[in-house]
């Protein structure tokens, strides 16, 4: 942490503590903290104004909260059930957490007026490279504020919790700056993906001590298949615990 611009007074040594990190701090939005008390592993994961606080003794993680609380002010919500859109349900019975946007998805299908559409079983018609040669010359207002509408969206979901439209994101966002007809109709084609699996989300469970906290990955790319730069299109996916943790299709280049 240095001294904000103006700030005349500099001495080797000083460290300055951040009161309030605000927009514009790149660690403001998200920050992790881990550490241990009583030999309890704790961390602490926090956005904005927003903390989850995970803990492997259940005592320890009370006293740390009351403690925090004592010097922070703040609440103790209990349990997490929903965290910056993502739904989190429990099943301690069968030891298993699932992460779901099913409000969220339902939302975004009711604004763009496709809830209660047609499903298809693929985000994209297998096959389907979009081309610049697709976009207009001339972009239609109301068709372009609906498709960056869909990107957008569609980001949110991306990140969370579903790494099945990678891809059809991936593809989709190259033409957010001129979208045509064709661009429109692939991305309503994910909406309507999206209306049989907006209820989905992603499970982890406990499993047998020899895959318990085991990171696996899987990767993959075409070749050279964009028709606009040639450029190859990489996916991969990183699963622990029965369910993806980090996922992304990427263009090479």
């Amino acid at each position: 942490m240095t001294p904000p611009p103006g700030c005349e007074e500099y001495e080797e040594g000083i460290v300055y503590k951040c009161l309030r990190p605000i927009y514009g701090v790149p660690s403001s939005a998200r920050a992790l903290w881990a550490g241990g008390q009583n030999g309890a592993k704790i961390i602490v994961s926090a956005h904005i104004d927003d903390l989850l606080i995970v803990c492997s003794d259940l005592n320890v993680m009370k006293k740390f909260k009351e403690d925090f609380l004592k010097r922070f002010e703040g609440t103790d919500e209990g349990d997490v059930e929903q965290y910056l859109g993502c739904e989190v349900i429990y099943d301690r019975e069968a030891s298993t957490v699932t992460l779901r946007q099913k409000v969220y998805a339902e939302r975004v299908l009711r604004l763009y007026g496709m809830w209660g559409c047609a499903q298809v079983k693929k985000p994209l018609e297998p096959g389907t490279r979009l081309s610049k040669a697709d976009c207009p010359q001339h972009v239609d207002p109301a068709l372009h504020c609906r498709y960056r509408g869909i990107i957008g969206h569609l980001s949110f979901l991306v990140g969370c919790t579903q790494a099945d439209l990678a891809f059809a994101y991936t593809e989709l966002s190259k033409f957010v700056q001129y979208p045509g007809v064709k661009h429109m109709r692939a991305a309503e084609r994910v909406l309507q993906y999206l209306m049989g699996t907006y209820n989905q989300g992603i499970t982890y469970r406990r499993l047998d001590q020899l895959r318990r906290n085991v990171l696996e990955g899987w990767v993959d790319s075409d070749y050279a298949a964009d028709p606009d730069s040639s450029w190859s299109v990489t996916g991969y996916v990183m699963s622990m615990n029965g369910g993806p943790v980090s996922w992304r299709a990427k263009h090479q280049g």
